[in-house]
């Protein structure tokens, strides 16, 4: 391949690139425009239920074809105190599931070698769409002629770039160059890159997809390149957030990554969790149990446990420094009493009011609670970073 040839395919792809983002703006605003309205009222229906949070995000996303315009439109949200934090994080973890919509159909017009292939299928809806946009006389037509004309673009612009590897594809020197690329940070920063500059973590990734397909690198490179796609498409929350208010900014942050440690902290939690359940069923198979005091003593352990998480809860939501010193308390409360109960404990497997297998299991429930409550206020303090 000469420099005239190379030349060519760069404008190519170039050219490519140009069509299917023209594409995705056509699609994205006549879909915004069919629906925009209806989007806004069930985003402020996000509160219901967290699944509904992200149904909503995931629909939406996939409706306007832009997970940045809806983490911005979530932000705005937050901002007026129509979401809060919690609600405003399953509408974020939604619209990056819906953000995936575009890569599958990219994924789909790879399909179909044959006679006539997907691609060519899905690009004629471009000229239907054209059709119903320029002679549709009602307004409802002209919006739907206009969604179909984005969408067969979009093959257009794949068919366009697709092309254009397969030229690069061809050459030993191109393949031998992206061969070496295999540093995964390297990858990982490169598609960051590359998204921040196009501002379409779909265009990226659709690059990725057609690379793999025609050979130009393999399948762990385009995972990379990917990966790195979705925290570049995270720039636009991130700026949108920087005039907002605190808990808009944290709801900037989630769409870039899951943290507030706070995750793995969590994780911990059900971690213990899952083990209580487990001593439970140990001393139903033994057929053993615990004496009425230690029971007592559970449940008061329970009562602190859960006071504890009342507050961090409203502490972690409303960025509440009072709540936090009150969750510090009841944190320290648990830790003493988690120490009498070894004590106790101690003094009834004495007495013989309990037994081994019993106190053993005891114990366990009680340092794990306790270490339940230590993760909980690690979760709390993370406020601090933001006060």
């Amino acid at each position: 391949m000469n420099q005239v040839s190379i030349l060519s395919a760069v404008l190519t792809l170039l050219a490519g690139i140009g069509v299917f983002l023209v594409a995705c703006s056509t699609m994205s605003s006549n879909l915004e425009a069919a629906g925009s309205s209806k989007l806004k009222a069930l985003f402020a229906k996000a509160s219901g239920s967290k699944l509904l949070g992200v149904g909503i995000g995931a629909l939406g996303t996939a409706a306007i074809q832009s997970s940045g315009a809806t983490t911005v439109m979530v932000i705005g949200f937050v901002n007026a105190g129509i979401l809060s934090l919690r609600q405003a994080a399953t509408v974020i973890y939604g619209a990056n599931i819906g953000t995936t919509i575009t890569g599958q159909i990219v994924a789909l017009g790879m399909f179909g070698k044959s006679a006539i292939s997907t691609t060519v299928l899905f690009s004629a809806l471009a000229g239907v769409g054209a059709f119903l946009a320029m002679f549709g006389k009602a307004q409802k037509w002209k919006t739907l002629g206009g969604i179909l004309t984005g969408f067969g673009m979009l093959f257009v612009g794949l068919g366009i770039m697709s092309g254009a590897m397969e030229s690069f594809a061809q050459q030993d020197a191109v393949i031998a160059f992206l061969a070496r690329i295999d540093n995964t940070l390297l990858l990982v920063a490169l598609g960051t890159i590359l998204t921040a500059i196009i501002q379409s973590s779909s265009v990226m990734t659709s690059i990725a997809i057609t690379m793999v397909v025609s050979g130009l690198i393999t399948l762990d490179q385009g995972i990379f390149l990917t990966m790195g796609a979705n925290i570049g498409s995270c720039v636009v929350a991130i700026l949108a957030g920087f005039s907002s208010s605190l808990n808009a900014k944290r709801t900037a942050m989630i769409h870039l990554t899951s943290t507030f440690r706070s995750i793995a902290d969590l994780e911990r939690v059900g971690d213990y969790a899952e083990n209580i359940v487990e001593y439970a069923d140990s001393l139903r198979d033994a057929n053993d149990h615990f004496s009425a005091e230690a029971v007592a003593e559970i449940g008061t352990l329970k009562g602190l446990v859960e006071s504890l998480f009342q507050h961090v809860v409203k502490a972690y939501d409303q960025s509440d420094l009072k709540e936090l010193s009150l969750a510090d308390e009841v944190e320290d409360q648990v830790d003493a009493f988690t120490a009498r109960m070894a004590d106790n404990h101690v003094r009834r497997l004495t007495d013989g009011v309990c037994t081994p297998n019993a106190g053993a299991q005891y114990l366990e429930l009680s340092s794990d609670a306790e270490r339940v409550a230590d993760h909980l206020i690690n979760v709390a303090t993370t406020i601090r970073k933001y006060k």
